[in-house]
């Protein structure tokens, strides 16, 4: 028996949409699904290519109302699930996403292993860090080749400071994968934070060996080049970043750093400004501000620097050095409009 013209037009209206969407025209590709459902208003699968594109637009309360449509049709299809739940945690609504997650565990246990991941993504996203690691280690128990597994692991072990464990994952993730540019950095950061500085620098250099195009590794390795005094070294690595990506505000606040410490105050101003249009929010960038300006003998701008500080966060170091440089000047911060 052939097939109905009706069904072959919607057949034609969903392969011309998934072209659209492959394409990335994905308002027309929608179009073309939305004519498919017009037609063929009970295919679940059409439904969920359409929450599919909307979840790439952006558009996650459509991408969930088309799921919905599509669980409704077919209630017990692990993969629409899925994407629900991801959607739901795209938009905060973590504990929802994780009933998800819960639910493909009992539906299609050959998706265990994307449902444990999920969840354990989302369990780190609550602080519910324990749980998220019972996760992690769910999905090594089923594949202990799991790269990411080993990733995600690692990161909440360095978060809680379990700095020896989170070393341990990172390690057994390069055995599976010696060429992640990302666990040599995070191997990386946990010898900077332990002040190994020699032993972090090797792991940023590996990652840049692997992907010169790195950012967070070229930004570490600029601040240790720092420490040591090698500021030429140190520049170079910013620049690289700022090369790559020009409103990269931490890039710009290093590169302020480097600077300061070599008195081109002029040229370290400009840096922290750039930093601070990027980034208006970091007290840090402000409190950097503050002192270069105080130590250009720029009192009132710096005043005025240290309030932008303490109008995010009201840290008691830097209000004592703000009100003893008013006590000592007496001098106030001009007016927003000077």
């Amino acid at each position: 028996m052939s097939p109905s013209p009706m069904k072959t037009d919607a057949e034609r209206f969903v392969r011309e949409g998934e072209t659209l969407a492959e394409q990335g025209r994905y308002e027309e590709a929608v179009a073309e699904f939305e004519q498919a459902l017009s037609l063929s208003p009970t295919d679940w699968e059409i439904w969920f290519k359409k929450g599919l594109v909307k979840k790439t637009m952006g558009l996650f309360d459509d991408a969930l109302a088309a799921f919905d449509r599509a669980m409704e049709l077919q209630p017990k299809e692990a993969l629409i699930w899925f994407q629900k739940g991801i959607v739901l945690g795209m938009l905060g609504r973590i504990e929802e996403a994780l009933r998800c997650f819960d639910t493909i565990l009992v539906l299609d246990p050959s998706y265990a292993i994307r449902a444990w991941h999920e969840k354990g993504v989302n369990l780190g996203k609550l602080g519910r860090y324990e749980e998220a690691l019972q996760s992690w280690d769910r999905i090594i128990e089923k594949d202990p080749k799991y790269v990411m597994a080993w990733y995600s692991k690692g990161i909440i072990l360095s978060y809680l400071g379990r700095n020896e464990e989170a070393l341990s994952c990172f390690d057994k993730g390069l055995d599976i994968y010696p060429r992640s540019p990302d666990l040599w950095y995070q191997k990386g950061l946990i010898f900077s934070r332990t002040k190994n500085l020699e032993r972090a620098q090797k792991c940023y250099e590996m990652a840049l060996s692997i992907n010169p195009r790195h950012v967070e590794s070229n930004l570490e390795l600029g601040m240790i080049e720092e420490v040591h005094g090698h500021f030429e070294r140190a520049f170079l690595s910013y620049d690289r970043v700022l090369k790559m990506d020009p409103k990269n505000p931490r890039a710009w606040y290093q590169k302020g750093t480097t600077l300061q410490r070599l008195e081109r105050n002029d040229e370290a101003l400009d840096c922290y400004e750039k930093a601070l249009e990027l980034n208006p929010m970091n007290m840090y960038i402000w409190f950097s501000k503050a002192l270069l300006l105080a130590s250009m003998g720029r009192v009132g701008e710096a005043v005025r620097a240290f309030d932008g500080a303490l109008a995010i966060q009201d840290v008691p170091e830097v209000r004592r050095l703000r009100d003893a440089l008013v006590a000592e000047t007496g001098e106030e911060a001009p007016p927003p409009d000077r």
